[in-house]
């Protein structure tokens, strides 16, 4: 079942250790949030792979962002992840929501979620779950079921955006073979 639901990050988590809040970063508290809610099921913060991360704070161990002023944990582009396959229980992405987006910001062709989603499903384990934040609500990716999807605002005058989560379901569809 897919559930609908808006919320307003901004008034919660204060003191959540996601980092300085700046243009293009998750909403203050949404990791926080995630993770009390168990959207990504039972995972701790370092059980997440973030792709696109962004400027996320050193409390988050795994981070990768393809530019290294950012500071990621790893600098890599998010659809050639240099990890093994089924290497992390859950992966969160914020990929630039508009191609003017990510030429502004990093310089870079952008990303399709449908490219993104299909590397975080190489890397997740079965059973894992990713989270996408994105304008986009996409199809799942291959080995893949839609879990939910929710409605994230940061308050009143600012664009809705969906957290979208799959959950690896199958290895065969990822590697060619039958599920």
């Amino acid at each position: 079942m897919t559930h609908f639901e808006t919320m307003e990050l901004a008034q919660h988590d204060q003191g959540d250790p996601d980092g300085f809040a700046v243009f293009g970063r998750y909403p203050r508290g949404f990791i926080g949030h995630v993770l009390r809610h168990r959207w990504l099921g039972d995972v701790g913060r370092d059980d997440i792979l973030h792709v696109c991360s962004g400027t996320l704070s050193a409390s988050e161990k795994w981070t990768v962002d393809i530019r290294p002023e950012a500071k990621p944990s790893v600098v890599a582009s998010g659809t050639a992840l240099p990890f093994r396959s089924e290497s992390f229980a859950a992966v969160m992405l914020d990929p630039p929501y508009s191609d003017e987006y990510a030429r502004n910001l990093y310089k870079i062709e952008n990303p399709r979620p449908s490219w993104l989603l299909k590397e975080a499903a190489r890397i997740v384990r079965p059973g894992g779950r990713i989270g996408l934040l994105h304008v986009a609500i996409p199809f799942p990716p291959p080995g893949c079921s839609l879990v939910t999807v929710w409605g994230i605002s940061t308050g009143c005058g600012f664009r809705i955006r969906a957290f979208t989560v799959f959950e690896r379901t199958s290895q065969a569809a990822l590697f060619g073979g039958q599920s």
